[in-house]
């Protein structure tokens, strides 16, 4: 077999088994497809290319501590952190229309091979959620994302406070063969009218599987800008949709929370030195011992310091701070839903039900439960 290459690369390419060792899914489909003097399209190539071993988790994971260190330097100085996962509902499908060889496309990191959410695209879909869904204020997505004027000597042009980083896999997903079977083709090539007895022509395109999980980094100096930010971005991937054909159901996410990602978030930020000043703080406020404070004390608490609470104790605070009448400032507070289900959890450790409340009270300890998580029975 003859290949379109040096003769020197085709001697390494064509010693036995050679295309199999392949270690990067992107070179693979994108810079190598089987190709011999009697080319004919091949039906079941998509299915050839996946039965390559070629997923290197290795690739990934250093790609991944890369990201961690990253997001822990900026820790470093003075920005806040929200890391969170979310897994496929339903296929993904992302650069489906892109130019391609295969006539699909599919869009993978364009060093590692692997599939990905670029950055710009989540920033587009959060602020996508904002305009559309969130109805946010415009000086809030002006702060946010920046303008729409990119022009560098433009007066307008204003850069964001929020940093987007890739959606990458937790670990290298599972991906599939899909087919679309348009019935219409010559007609939309504007060659025939539509009609019953145009033929469909089955097209096969690459998309991940459903149930996998991937990671979204964010990170700001503003810390009610970020909380916004993964508001907006979860609402766009639950409920807008990423990548192409979210009208039928590609591309739409849910959340999920996973001891992997308790593991990233502890890494990135979590270290002996945050604990003692999570504890510093925490001892400065049992000293002032006032609701005000208290509030305060839940608006400073990192995402990394979540599983650090586990240290501390709300029983001698007492019930002049922690009682259930703060439930409705909690309400209010613009932090993570993460931190606001920790804290409620700690707090259900000292605010028990009592069968002399009014009805009020039992309705504030409710909405405490289920800040904690916590399905209480009518």
């Amino acid at each position: 077999m003859a290949l379109p290459l040096p003769e020197d690369t085709q001697d390494v390419v064509l010693q036995q088994g050679r295309l199999k060792k392949i270690s990067n899914f992107g070179l693979r489909i994108n810079k190598y497809i089987d190709w011999n003097a009697n080319w004919e399209k091949k039906k079941d190539i998509h299915h050839e290319i996946l039965s390559s071993n070629t997923k290197n988790d290795s690739l990934l994971e250093s790609y991944k501590n890369r990201q961690k260190a990253l997001l822990a330097n900026y820790k470093k100085l003075g920005y806040h952190i929200e890391c969170f996962t979310m897994t496929t509902d339903y296929r993904f499908i992302s650069g489906l229309g892109g130019a391609h060889v295969l006539e699909t496309g599919l869009t993978l990191h364009p060093l590692y091979g692997f599939p990905f959410l670029p950055a710009s695209g989540i920033k587009g879909l959060a602020r996508s959620y904002a305009e559309k869904i969130d109805d946010a204020l415009n000086d809030e997505r002006l702060e946010t994302f920046g303008s729409e004027d990119k022009d560098r000597v433009s007066d307008s042009n204003r850069e964001g406070k929020v940093v987007f980083l890739d959606g990458i896999p937790t670990e290298f997903p599972e991906i599939e063969v899909d087919i679309m079977n348009p019935h219409y083709g010559d007609y939309y090539q504007g060659n025939k009218p539509p009609a019953d007895y145009l033929s469909p022509n089955p097209i096969t395109f690459l998309a991940v599987a459903p149930d996998q999980k991937f990671l979204f980094s964010l990170f700001s100096k503003e810390k009610s800008l970020l909380a916004k930010s993964v508001r907006w971005l979860k609402g766009g991937l639950i409920e807008l949709g990423a990548g192409g054909k979210t009208n039928v159901g590609y591309g739409y996410f849910k959340e999920v929370v996973s001891q992997g990602l308790q593991e990233h978030r502890k890494t990135v930020v979590a270290s002996k030195e945050e604990n003692d000043d999570l504890m510093a703080r925490f001892n400065k406020l049992k000293l002032q011992c006032n609701p005000e404070k208290f509030l305060g004390f839940i608006k400073s608490i990192e995402m990394g310091e979540i599983p650090l609470l586990g240290n501390i104790s709300f029983k001698d605070m007492g019930s002049g701070v922690i009682n259930i009448a703060i439930v409705e400032d909690l309400e209010k507070l613009e932090v993570s839903s993460d931190v606001l289900k920790a804290v409620a959890g700690k707090m259900l450790e000292v605010i028990k039900p009592h069968k002399k409340w009014d009805d009020k009270k039992h309705e504030r300890y409710k909405k405490l439960c289920l800040m904690a998580g916590i399905q209480q029975n009518s």
